[in-house]
């Protein structure tokens, strides 16, 4: 193995560990403690409100991570192009969270905890581009292993103070603090670059794109928790969450998949797409029983009192999450050789044929509301497949060179 190999394979696993971490510190330790300490009533507030952080954090944070990462290679952007657009975004996000959080959050020290616990995530997804330009994993990892770590600390003014905010903001701003120091994404905050109206309007795109996406995947806590209650939101993340840490295997996979698909230009035949597709579908099938396995067992040890109650949506919720995870996957290779456009289309379409079903079958219950969400999810796969099997062959899938 050559050393290039060998180190787009470290960082791989430096960008798996730092996830790992992070999400061990929440799923094993923060948020069973808080079930066993608050009840399933006051944690599914908890949840309903981090699932407003789930999808604002990433989808203005993130999606400007990202950008900044591709616009660079055409555009001499500075600093401050990137730091006042999340604060305008950001302005505009928070407003529309807070205005749709009326249903869990009661009281004027809650909503200003809450838009302080945004606008810190939101910078704090956008942090990282500082090791991810600079490719420094290792100090990657150090990020998301500081948040871990500022969780437990927080944990302990939390039992200390009674206030639950406490945790989130000191994991946070613990990784902001360490960017900071290390790096340089953060100085001249307001000077902008000529180019500054691209990055807006560049930015603005992915936004929108990774917003119905990171609504799709947190719908669950907004709906549950304003028509069945907080008990419901934590019953239905307890019985998600195994099929939903094995999506953070799924970057760093899909990235592999487009190093070995555009390392030449070739075709994607239809038999090449239909063997990606059935590795896909075989390993879902494994990942499947390895979540049926583990999540009862799971549950069990962590959530003893939900175990009897979720037992019957734990089917139903796995398979639900493995077809996430397979769309996403299939979605990555039909993107090389499609236009992007379809990227945006499909999670439109996925998110309103998601909102007609739950809403078409909401009186049934959680358990119709699961049954909504495999119904859209199955759908979603669907789509892609098709979409796949009818551009294969039709485009060359290119690198960076020119034909």
């Amino acid at each position: 193995m050559n050393a290039k190999k060998k180190k787009i394979l470290g960082n791989t696993a430096w960008t798996i560990a730092g996830a790992l971490v992070l999400n061990g510190v929440l799923q094993l330790f923060i948020y069973p403690r808080l079930n066993a300490e608050m009840g399933t009533e006051a944690i599914g507030t908890v949840l309903y409100i981090t699932g407003l952080v789930s999808i604002l954090g990433p989808s203005v944070g993130q999606a400007l991570n990202t950008s900044r990462l591709v616009v660079r290679r055409e555009h001499d952007v500075s600093n401050g192009d990137y730091d006042r657009t999340i604060l305008l975004f950001s302005a505009v996000g928070i407003a529309a969270a807070l205005l749709i959080s009326t249903s869990s959050i009661f009281g004027f020290w809650s909503y200003l905890l809450t838009a302080v616990l945004l606008l810190i995530t939101i910078f704090r997804y956008y942090g990282d581009v500082e090791y991810r330009l600079s490719l420094n994993y290792r100090r990657y990892f150090i990020y998301y292993l500081l948040i871990g770590l500022g969780y437990l600390a927080g944990y302990f003014l939390y039992r200390v103070t009674g206030n639950w905010f406490f945790i989130f903001l000191i994991g946070e701003a613990a990784a902001l603090v360490y960017v900071t120091a290390t790096g340089s994404i953060f100085r001249n905050f307001f000077r902008t670059s000529p180019d500054f109206r691209i990055v807006l309007s560049k930015g603005f795109l992915l936004v929108m794109s990774y917003t119905v996406t990171n609504l799709t995947l947190n719908i669950d806590r907004l709906i549950l928790k304003n028509t069945l209650g907080g008990t419901a939101v934590t019953q239905y993340y307890v019985v998600s969450l195994i099929g939903k840490t094995l999506v953070l295997f799924i970057a760093p996979v899909n990235t592999i998949i487009i190093s070995y698909l555009t390392k030449e230009k070739v075709y994607l035949t239809r038999k090449k797409f239909m063997l990606f597709s059935g590795i896909g579908l075989g390993v879902s099938a494994v990942f499947f029983l390895f979540c049926e396995i583990v999540t009862p067992w799971f549950i069990r040890i962590f959530y003893p009192d939900l175990a009897d109650a979720v037992r019957p949506l734990i089917t139903v919720v796995n398979i639900t999450q493995i077809l996430a995870m397979l769309s996403a996957y299939l979605f990555i290779i039909v993107l090389t050789f499609t236009d992007e456009k379809w990227q945006l289309i499909l999670q439109c379409a996925h998110l309103a044929l998601l909102m007609i079903l739950i809403f078409a079958m909401l009186g049934g219950g959680i358990t119709a509301f699961a049954s909504a969400v495999l119904i859209a999810n199955a759908a979603r796969v669907a789509a892609v497949l098709l979409l796949g099997m009818i551009n294969a062959g039709r485009k060359k899938i290119c690198s960076s060179e020119k034909s």
